[in-house]
Order: structure tokens, then C-alpha cells, then sequence
């Protein structure tokens, strides 16, 4: 079951707490993002074209789609990056990234996959930034967009592990302290093992 638009507030709330202030992106950030929106801009299309090359050219990720999807997934990723390099970022955006990893799931993308094509996004940021920008601000730039992207992947694999351990425990009827207990006893008889070897 899917938590109420409230719910995806209240988690979103709860994870960005949870994370460490320096690692989470900024006021700074967000106004760097601001001073180059010319350049995130002129960049919209190849980062589209690129993401979905991408993606269409590895049968894996190929196959999530559908036949004629492709444009129809690249204005969906449009609407994204428009937003995500506009802003604001406030809970109600790090709530809606929460969401788009649900519709990820739904769509059985896998976490791999989001993970590896945020690692390609910045990579293009990096890429772009450094053509265009002196170093230093090509490098400011790039800073604030990985704080942006580790900030929405911590909460997006958060909220996913949350998920699957409430479901375990709904199908399992077992007691989740009980289960998130076996599996850190096993963790531990698993590295014994290991180091004997």
C-alpha cells in the first residue's frame, strides 16, 4: 500500500532529518543552481537525448519500456529536469522524488538502475560544466548538483528499504525488531566466517 501525499511528506521530513547537514544540498547549492540556469537550460536536450540513448541502447533497460514509449518518457524526464534544476527545493520536492522512485519501482526499474543513471546524469553535468565554465565555477556547479543528487538518492534507497522491510514484516507476521535482528546476527556470523578464511 502506497502512503497518502501526507505520508510522502512525513517520510521525506524523516530522512532528510536523518541525514548529515554537510552532505545534504543547501541554500548555497540552490543559489548556485540559480546563478547558472542559463547553462542547465541550453543543456536540457542533450541530457534527454543522452539519458534515453542510453537507456534504449542496453537491452536490460531497454525492455522496461514500452513500444512508442520514447517520447512519451523523454517530456516525462523534461518536466523533471525543468523542475529539478528550477526549483524550489523543499520538502515538497524531495517528497515528489520520493514518489518518482515509487513509479520507478512500479515500473520495475531497479534501484541499480536509478542509482547508475544519477551517476550518468552527473557525469553529464560534470562533463557540460567543465566545456562551459571556468574550473572553479564548472567545479561549484558540479558540487552542488552531486549534493542535489545524493540528497534524493539517500532518501529514494531510505524509503524504498523502509518499504520492503514494512512489507516483510505485514507478509511475514513476524516482528520486525525480530527480523532486522536475525539478519544483523547473520551479518555478523557472515564476517566470522569470512575472516577465518
Amino acid at each position: 500500500m502506497s502512503p497518502s501525499l501526507q505520508g510522502y511528506f512525513q517520510v521525506a521530513q524523516a530522512i532528510w532529518e536523518g541525514l548529515p547537514p554537510v552532505t545534504r544540498f543547501g541554500a548555497q547549492d540552490e543559489h548556485t543552481l540559480r546563478t547558472y540556469l542559463p547553462q542547465l537550460q541550453r543543456w536540457e536536450d542533450p541530457v534527454i537525448n543522452g539519458f534515453y540513448d542510453a537507456l534504449f541502447s542496453h537491452p536490460a533497460t531497454r525492455s522496461v519500456f514500452r513500444e512508442g514509449e520514447r517520447a512519451m518518457r523523454e517530456q516525462v524526464l523534461r518536466i523533471w529536469y525543468r523542475r529539478t534544476i528550477t526549483g524550489p527545493f523543499n520538502l515538497e520536492y524531495f517528497a515528489w522524488q520520493i514518489l518518482v522512485g515509487q513509479v520507478h519501482h512500479n515500473r520495475g526499474i531497479s534501484k541499480g538502475q536509478v542509482m547508475a543513471m544519477w551517476g550518468w546524469l552527473t557525469e553529464q553535468i560534470w562533463q557540460l560544466s567543465h566545456i562551459s565554465l571556468p574550473l572553479d565555477e564548472a567545479d561549484q556547479l558540479t558540487m552542488a548538483w552531486m549534493r542535489l543528487a545524493n540528497s534524493v538518492k539517500a532518501m529514494a534507497a531510505d524509503e524504498r528499504l523502509e518499504a520492503y522491510l514494512q512489507a516483510l514484516e505485514q507478509q511475514s507476521g513476524g516482528n520486525l525488531r525480530i527480523l532486522q535482528s536475525a539478519v544483523v546476527s547473520w551479518l555478523e556470523e557472515l564476517g566470522k566466517s569470512s575472516s577465518h578464511s
